[in-house]
Formats: structure tokens, sequence, C-alpha cells
């Protein structure tokens, strides 16, 4: 949920002094100029080819100090290159087969060996289903401050533009094949990481990019072990890097413009003792001023990983993340508003009394803490048992601005008095609205597996259980625009209550059982999946305000099946059919309370909606993959979805409310296509295209009138759009060019308004120097993100049915101004990285 004064709302974080940025500047021109200096004798591009590693169950990027025996992860399959791969089976769960190449690449601080096809972007694939994924020699050479959802854009399928440059913002308008990021599961290390109810992803908060081994979007489905209900439109799993074998560590510290500063450090500890445990700590720190509009953001961010490793594969991983993340939010414009002011539309930058846009009212901060355990225990006689329990918690305080009437206001549906509220003028008082969010999840995974000569049967359960409190409160503002305090200690109370518009407690349990099995037949050349999983989920929503119903909730439950096929031709060309179904709650906690303010006059602003059903989907592929020296993969696809769920976040005066729209059938098809060349003279160039047609099956209705929206386009769908690049390097001197575009997509159901097509253009440029002393291969590069300076918007925010009015039978419907993201204009960060 977006509840009212949220959205992505940043406070502003105390700058550090003049003194400590004046010294940030002096470090990084010394150690450029150092580094140059000591530059010595270039050493070969190439390193040892690596000996063979055994596939583990799910494979990583081992950490600092990486040479060309570096694994990355692609969703389960452990790569290092690309030149005689082994192919060892598709695991039950579903994931990705293990597969095992070796080649010569280069020598690294930052895990890039120069051995994935595509520059990075075409890692292996052997699932009976269209996936995608980047490894280091992608992930390492772009913006160490980019949010990983924006990455994800080089990738088949997804449009997507950096609404914030240096990944502050949970809000990039990600699609995947015309589906938005609600309906897409996020999961890393066996957590998932997007909200359970709401269509929030805060992926930047979850990782730092230096930590990150691999990443890999599954388009369409999902894998049926996994720890969500909403991946209607996909999977993205992120797996985090290796602990180091020996002592040591990664430095890297950046700066580029609009005051941006960040330092990242991670420690190996290398085997402790003879304990065969291994483990990293890592920290950083990234400050910098919003591109649009005055004020900042500063992020603060731990992660830890320990792994401990024996017998025949047999392993337990700790995973742990902490991040804090305060500042500025941004304001999101309907297109009149751009039209008028471009790039420079935000929240006001000076106050007045009753002026509820003041930018100061406009914040966020917020706290992420996760942790995971991952047991994967070999009982011998082929079973395998896999147990990951998790915890995932978030505490925020989301702000905004209202104009509170002294006598008049309103709790829930009872008028109140004489308020007796300071800093009035002509009986209003401004106040800043605070929504206390708190929200907390602990689940488990568990699977057992047991294979023989040519099956393997799975079964397992996931639960989850959700606990989710909110209270809005106000605070009122004194005539320069200043609150007692901006944590909202000091809320305006009411015969012993707080002055509110909602005390929101909400309550879920998940259930999810599945069982899997897999038959391999040919000599492994044909592999026949089938599958299937029933989900449970149990809702409870109290809102203790005068006037609500106090408890209301759902209940769902739906059987998912799964089938999938492979017949590998030759061991380089395989074709692929699946079919799956899926399915989303109703996206949001909201839709079982009605939401309340004190100007209402004794209604609710907005009514709850008990009678929201599940979103459905079923969907067909059929793909073909080669690998080679020119790997190449295509696949078309068919959805058909009831009740399709487009989640809208649109202001209310200045407040900001999220809420499902159920948009009833929906029909999506196309065809997908990437192929990415594996290292050839240091070049690797990739292009990835998507043709997508998409098609709306129903009326909508608004008010009791059919809107004539059958066979109108969906939102944020784009006919068109794909990427393009080369990578190159020689080992010493690297770099990409990276360009994706999207065409012309709908902002309302009735097509009657739409952004432009864009191209947007990234620029990496970079010099890897030899060892100096204990510096471990220190490196400059330079990331420049829409390098060519394009005014573009982005994706939009909030969706409406019409933008113009329409006459329907004799009645006329209103138009509603959608609202969008901005395309950020060029970032440039410099970054000294070294491994020691």
């Amino acid at each position: 949920m977006v509840p009212s004064g949220s959205g992505c709302r940043l406070p502003e974080w105390p700058r550090h002094g003049v003194a400590l940025l004046k010294l940030q500047r002096k470090a990084i021109i010394l150690c450029c100029t150092a580094l140059v200096a000591t530059g010595g004798k270039p050493s070969s591009s190439r390193a040892r080819t690596p000996s063979a590693h055994k596939p583990v169950h799910h494979a990583a990027t081992r950490g600092a100090g990486t040479t060309a025996t570096t694994q990355a992860t692609v969703s389960g399959a452990t790569t290092s290159a690309a030149k005689t791969p082994r192919r060892t089976g598709v695991d039950a769960a579903g994931e990705a087969e293990s597969v095992t190449v070796h080649a010569a690449g280069v020598a690294s601080a930052t895990g890039v060996t120069n051995t994935t096809p595509g520059g990075g972007l075409m890692p292996p694939q052997t699932v009976a289903r269209s996936q995608s994924g980047m490894t280091r020699d992608y992930i390492a050479k772009q913006s160490p401050a980019v949010s990983p959802s924006v990455m994800l854009s080089a990738l088949p399928g997804v449009v997507g533009g950096a609404s914030d440059p240096y990944g502050g913002s949970a809000h990039d308008g990600l699609t995947v094949r015309g589906l938005t990021q609600g309906e897409i599961g996020y999961v890393m290390q066996g957590i998932p990481l997007g909200d359970p109810v709401n269509p929030n992803i805060f992926s930047a908060d979850m990782v730092d990019n230096e930590n990150i081994g691999a990443m890999t979007l599954t388009q369409g489905s999902s894998d049926i072990w996994a720890p969500f209900y909403s991946a209607v439109g996909g999977q993205v799993t992120i797996d985090t890097v290796m602990p180091g074998s020996t002592m040591g560590g990664l430095l890297d510290l950046s700066y580029g413009n609009n005051n941006m500063r960040r330092e990242f450090l991670r420690l190996d500890s290398g085997e402790i003792g003879h304990s065969g445990i291994k483990a990293f700590a890592s920290y950083s720190n990234n400050h910098y001023d919003q591109w649009r509009g005055l004020g900042g953001v500063d992020r603060h961010h731990v992660d830890f990983k320990a792994v401990k490793e024996w017998g025949d594969d047999n392993h337990v991983w700790a995973n742990f993340g902490w991040n804090h993340q305060s500042g500025q939010s941004l304001r999101y414009p309907t297109m009149a508003q751009y039209e008028e002011y471009g790039n420079h539309y935000n929240w006001d930058a000076n106050y007045t009394p009753g002026d509820t846009s003041y930018r100061k009212f406009h914040t966020q901060t917020r706290t992420d803490t996760l942790a995971s355990i991952q047991a994967h225990l070999n009982l011998h006689h082929g079973m395998t048992l896999d147990i990951t329990p998790y915890y995932i918690a978030d505490a925020a305080f989301y702000n905004g601005g209202e104009n509170l009437n002294n006598e008049g206001s309103y709790l829930g549906n009872q008028q109140l008095g004489n308020l007796n509220l300071p800093w009035q003028t002509n009986g209003v008082t401004t106040a800043m609205s605070f929504d206390h969010e708190s929200e907390s999840t602990g689940g488990i995974t568990t699977a057992f597996t047991w294979k023989t000569a040519h099956n393997t049967l799975t079964l397992g359960n996931w639960y989850a259980y959700l606990q989710h409190s909110e209270l809005e409160s106000f605070t009122p503002a004194d005539y320069s625009g200043s609150v007692s305090n901006s944590f909202g200690k000091y809320p305006i109370i009411v015969g012993g209550k707080v002055l509110t518009g909602y005390d929101i407690n909400f309550k879920q349990q998940t259930n999810a059982l599945f069982i899997n099995d897999k038959y391999s037949a040919l000599n492994d050349k044909l592999i026949l999946n089938a599958g299937f999983r029933e989900v449970m989920i149990h809702r409870v929503a109290t809102n203790e305000i005068p006037g609500e119903n106090y408890m209301n909730g759902g209940s769902y439950a739906e059987p998912l099946p799964q089938f999938s096929a492979t017949y590998f031709i030759t061991k380089n060309d395989q074709v692929y059919i699946n079919g799956t179904t899926s399915f989303r709650a109703p996206g949001s906690e909201e839709i079982y309370i009605d939401l309340w303010d004190p100007n209402g006059h004794g209604v609710p602003t907005m009514q709850r909606r008990t009678e929201q059903k599940s979103e459905f989907a079923i969907g067909e592929e059929v793909g073909f993959r080669h690998k080679g020296l020119v790997s190449f993969s295509l696949a078309l696809f068919n959805y058909n979805l009831v009740h399709h769920q487009v989640n809208s976040s649109n202001y209310i005066g200045t407040q900001l409310v999220t809420q499902p729209i159920d948009m009833g059938g929906e029909t999506i098809r196309g065809l997908q296509a990437e192929v990415g060349l594996r290292p050839w003279h240091h070049f690797s160039p990739y292009i990835a295209f998507q043709y997508l047609h998409t098609t709306i099956d129903n009326n909508y209705m608004v008010g009791g009138y059919a809107l004539p929206t059958a066979g109108k386009t969906m939102v944020m769908s784009p006919t068109l759009s794909g990427s393009a690049g080369i990578n190159y390097d020689d080992g010493h001197i690297f770099g990409n060019l990276f360009a994706s575009w999207a065409g012309r997509q709908y902002s309302t159901f009735m097509n009657d308004e739409s952004i432009p097509a864009y191209v947007v253009g990234n620029l990496t440029a970079g010099y890897r120097f030899n060892n100096v002393g204990f510096m471990k291969h220190p490196q400059i590069q330079i990331n420049v993100s829409n390098f060519a300076n394009n005014h573009y918007l982005s994706g939009v925010y909030g969706y409406s049915a019409n933008a113009h009015a329409v006459n329907v039978g004799g009645h006329t419907i209103a138009g509603s101004a959608p609202s969008y993201y901005i395309g950020s204009t060029p970032a440039v960060i410099c970054s000294v990285t070294t491994g020691f």
C-alpha cells in the first residue's frame, strides 16, 4: 500500500561537512594519480584456464580477489565462461540445470571474467521456459548506484527507465511483457523481496551491486517453489556473491554529479580456522542531491553472508541485510504539468501558510531488515532436503501535507469541536501528515527431493505469516513550515485519541503446497516436467476509527498446475514448450478498509472493496535456443488473464493513494528474441527485441456506465521494445555502450493519452591496472547514464480510465489526468575500485 502522504517520500538527511566532501574529492584525485603513476607493464589479458568446478545446488559468484575462476550464478547454473559446457540435468523444482563451462578470461577485483556471451547478458540457459540473465561481466560495469530493477531493462521483454539515476526510488515503472512490477516476484537467497501484499519492489534497498553475483529473469512464469504468489508477470532471482576463500576485501569509492558520493567496503574472512566457515560483511553509504528539485537522499546499507559446506553436497548459507534510507521524494506530473514545467516539476521550494505542496512535507524515512538460512542436506540414496527459513521487515515514515480546520474536522464519522490548533490562518492550520508503517514477515520453504535413474520427485511447502500496522497522524507546522518533530512524535490528540484517517492492523497467512515430477529420457535429451501448486491465503484487517466496520478480510485459494517439455536436438540446440498458471490475490490491504480524512465531512474518502477478485492467468510458450560463438534464443508466448489487476497511484490533493483496478480480461501475445556473441577479439555485442500485442477484453465500468475499452491496447504495453549494446574488455581497457528503447505506451484504458517512444543510452569506460602492492587489480571506471540527455517520460505512475471526456449513451464521463515518471537526466559517476 502507498498510503496518504507516501509514494516514495524521502526526507532530507543532514549533509556531511564541507571538509569531508573536500577530503572525498582529494582522495579520489590522489588515488587516480597514484594508479596512473604506478601502472606498470601490462599483464596478459588472458588468465589460466580454471580447473573443473563441481556444480552446487544453488551456485553463486565468489567474492573478493576474483580471477578467471570466478563462478557466476545463472538461476541455479554455475558458469564461468562458454567453451565446453557439461550438462548435468534439470533439478526437480524446475530450476535451470547446473552447467559448468571453462574458458580463459580476464582477472579483476570486481568479479569480471569477460567470458559470458553478450558482455554478461547471455549466460547459458536450459530450462523449458523463457529465461534471461546477467552475470558479473555486465553487473560490475554498471553504475554502482543503479538499482537492480533498472539494470533488468537490458533484457528482452523488460521496459523501464530510471526515474532516479542513483537508485533511491522504488518506483521505476518496470514492466515485463506489459505486466507491472506488482506482478513480478523478486527473490534473493530464498527471501521474497517484494511487499507480499502491495506492488512496491524496493530492490535497491536489499543488496549492494558489488554483492550481486548474478540476476536471472524468468519472463511470464515462476518456480513452483517460489516464496510468493503474485508473479503473474515473471520472476527475478538475485544471487549474492560467495565469500572469498582467503582473507581480503573490496573497496569502491565513487563520486558524481548532483553532489553524489558513495563509499563501499567489503571484508572477506577467508576460512575461519579449520572450520570450513567463510564469511563476508560489507557496508556502503550513498548520498546525493535529488536530480530535480531541492533536497537529497542518504542511504546506509549492510550485507553479510556466511557459508559452511561439508561432505557430499551439504551446505548451510546464512544471509543478512540491513538498509536505512531517508530523503526528499519526487513528484509525478500529469502530461499538462510536464509540458509546462518539464524536468523542473517537483514540490515547492518555499513555504507560505496553506501550501501543502511544500517540499519538506513530502519526505520518507525507511529501514529494512532481512535474513535467511539456506540449508541443503544430502540424505543419500538420491534424497535431499532443502530448508530455508527467512525473515523480512520494514519500518517507515511516509510524509505529506494537509490543511486542517480548527473547527469542523472529523475523526472517522465523528465531527470534532474546537481543536485549539496553533499557527492558524483564517481558522486553518497547515500540518505535516505522518504515515507510520511497520511490516514484518516470517516464512519457511521446505522441499524434499528423491532422484532415481530417470525420475526426480519433489514435495514441498511454503508458509508465511505477515503482520502490517499503519497509523496516520498530523503535526502542525509553524508559519515558516517547520514542525516540532520530523518523525511525528507530537501528533494532534483529540479526546485522548490521535487525529487520523486510518489506524490499520492487517494480518495474512499463506500456505502453498507443491509437487513436481521430472522425467528424463533418451539419454537426457528429452526432459518432461509436471507440477502442481495449491496456494491458500487468509487475510484479516481492522481499522480502529469511528464509523469503520471493525473487522474485514478475505480468503483465497487457487490450484496452479504447470507442464513443460524440452528436447536437446544437439548439445548446443534446444526446443521447448510449456504451459503455466498463476494468480495474484488483490494487491492492497486498502481494499478491506475505508480511508477517512479529517476534511472528509464524515464519509470515507475511499471505500473498501471486498468484492475484488483474484487475478488468474494461463500462459503458453514455445521456444528455441542455440549456444556457441553466437548464442541465440527465440520465444513465442500467449497469455489469457481474468480479473487483471492494474495498480495505480494517484494524488487526492497532495495525498498519494494506491489501489488495484480490476480491468477484467486481457490477452497478451508476442515474440521475444536475444542474440549475443561470445567474446571475440575482446568484443561482445548483444541485441534483445520484443514484439507485444495486448488487448483489453472487456468494457470498463465507470459509475454504472461501460466505457468502450474492449479491443483497446493495455496500458504500459509498447508494441516494440528492445536493447542493443557492445562490450569491450582486453583485460586492461574495458567499456560498453548500451541503448534501450520502447515504443509508445498508453496511460489510459481508452487509449486517449500516451507517452512517446524513447531511446536511452548508457556508457561505461574504464582501465584496469596490474596489482600494485597490496592492491589487487585496481581500476578506474566512469559511468554515464542517458549520455545523450534525452528528455522523456519513462513510464506511467497513475493510470486513468480516460484522459478526455467520453459520451456513453448520452452520459458524459469526465476525463482524469494520468501521472508519469520522468526519465532522469545524465548522471556521471567516477569510481576507483581495488581488491586487497
